[in-house]
């Protein structure tokens, strides 16, 4: 294969992987009205992980009284 091809192969997949991440980021509202398939596709090459808490926090427990 030829390097110039290569270079624009890359180049394609870059962009596209840049608009992907920008619908999914910053237009959700689009990207959930895509066929379930091609945004099950685009979710998995933005490598979006499950959202974090804000705050960072434990959940509180409960303190048992001493007898």
């Amino acid at each position: 294969m030829d390097t110039d091809k290569v270079v624009k192969y890359i180049a394609v997949g870059l962009v596209f992987w840049g608009v992907v991440n920008i619908l999914m980021k910053f237009m959700p509202e689009y990207a959930t009205q895509l066929p379930l398939p091609i945004y099950e596709f685009f979710y998995s090459i933005t490598m979006n992980t499950e959202p974090s808490s804000a705050t960072g926090t434990t959940p509180l427990e409960t303190i048992e009284p001493e007898p």
